[in-house]
């Protein structure tokens, strides 16, 4: 009984000999080497890229000719001292209109731009300065344009936020003889990157 107890104790020994060794010794060992850095250049193009709006509408308010106007164009005015008779009057005949009115369009246009050098300038220039009425014998309008100030930025402003700007017109109204639409300006807008 003796001899079949160490037998089975010299088995079981032997069986967990050969698992450890088993289960410790790996078949195949895992080899990792050293990092290697890689340096990395990415050339990025220089660019300028100007987005505009198609049409500009401008509304002139009755207050934009006249203070006193009621939002629907009415005043009535009394001349003091002024008076009239067969022969003379001393009405006074002076236009009580601004012909010329200016007004600022705000982010007509938009530049992206990555130059290195000394950032981006925007201008405009009136092609057409002409302004025909919608109606028979209605007269002409003309204007001037600029850009609204700031027309320049002296750091590029990149590829991802604009360098926007607006556009400030000068009407000159003193030839237009009828209310309603008057068309046919056009202004070129161009940007540059000195």
């Amino acid at each position: 009984m003796k001899t079949k107890f160490l037998l089975v104790l010299a088995a079981t020994s032997a069986f967990f000999s050969a698992l450890s060794s088993v289960i410790i010794a790996p078949a195949n060992a895992q080899l990792t080497t050293t990092a290697s850095n890689v340096n990395v250049t990415v050339t990025v193009p220089e660019v300028l890229y100007l987005r505009t709006v198609s049409d500009i509408q401008l509304d002139i308010t009755p207050q934009d000719l006249n203070s006193s106007l009621t939002s629907s164009g009415v005043y009535t005015e009394t001349s003091p001292s002024t008076t009239a008779d067969l022969t003379a009057s001393t009405l006074d005949e002076s236009s009580p209109f601004t012909t010329t009115v200016t007004k600022s369009i705000p982010k007509v246009f938009a530049v992206w731009s990555n130059t290195p050098r000394t950032g981006v300038n925007v201008t405009a220039t009136t092609t057409t300065g002409t302004l025909s009425s919608s109606v028979t014998a209605g007269g002409l309008a003309t204007f001037t344009s600029s850009v609204t100030s700031p027309a320049s930025t002296t750091t590029a402003p990149g590829l991802a936020a604009p360098f926007t700007g607006g556009i400030t017109l000068a009407v000159n109204l003193s030839a237009a003889k009828a209310s309603g639409s008057y068309t046919g300006g056009t202004i070129a807008i161009t940007a540059n990157a000195p």
